[in-house]
């Protein structure tokens, strides 16, 4: 059994999955002259557990209401050595009603270790972007693996048939750049073949 303490959990997202396809955001700040392509999360609230910091973010970013899907494995991934294989882990959830973290990355700064923890659900329905999230893609798994291993703008994407909804104009001439997040969900479902999108 994993132990919390004293690790404290400082921020929670969700891989979310609508028909089949995986939610996630597109930044309208580039990085490095990228845009980044980032999980659907944030900071935990004052006594809420990392499931509930996850249904608000996700409602918050993309107005759909996520729904768990229980998962078999929790990984932990040391946030100092991503490029390490995964440790499964057992998960004590804060209360029976709430699913485990899908994914555990933890972070060791100062005597202190903090936990980003990535839920699995999924929603029903058309997301629509926040005012603070100018645009959303919807990701086949075939295309989470394209996107870690190689080089594709925006336009290219699209081109390809890749699903966004965009609020507002991006550069489609820029390289999408998956964050820690993506790159970590390919490497588990490229592990775990029988693993398929609720």
């Amino acid at each position: 059994m994993f132990d919390l303490q004293p690790a404290k959990i400082n921020t929670a997202g969700a891989y979310v999955c609508i028909d089949g396809l995986y939610l996630f955001v597109i930044g309208n700040k580039l990085h490095n002259g990228h845009i980044p392509v980032v999980r659907i999360g944030g900071h935990r609230e004052k006594n809420e557990t990392g499931w509930q910091c996850a249904i608000r973010e996700v409602f918050e970013e993309t107005n759909v209401q996520l729904k768990p899907h229980f998962q078999p494995s929790t990984y932990l991934f040391d946030w100092d050595h991503l490029e390490t294989d995964p440790t499964s882990v057992q998960w004590q959830p804060e209360s029976h009603q709430e699913p485990a973290p899908f994914l555990v990355v933890t972070y060791h700064r100062e005597e202190q270790t903090t936990l980003s923890l990535m839920y699995f659900g999924t929603a029903e329905g058309i997301p629509v972007p926040s005012s603070e999230v100018k645009g959303l893609l919807l990701l086949s798994e075939p295309e989470i693996h394209r996107l870690c291993r190689e080089s594709m703008t925006l336009r290219e994407y699209l081109d390809d048939g890749g699903r966004a909804i965009l609020k507002e104009e991006f550069d489609t001439s820029r390289v999408l750049e998956p964050f820690a997040q993506l790159r970590l969900l390919s490497r588990i479902l490229k592990s775990q073949p029988e693993q398929d999108a609720a």
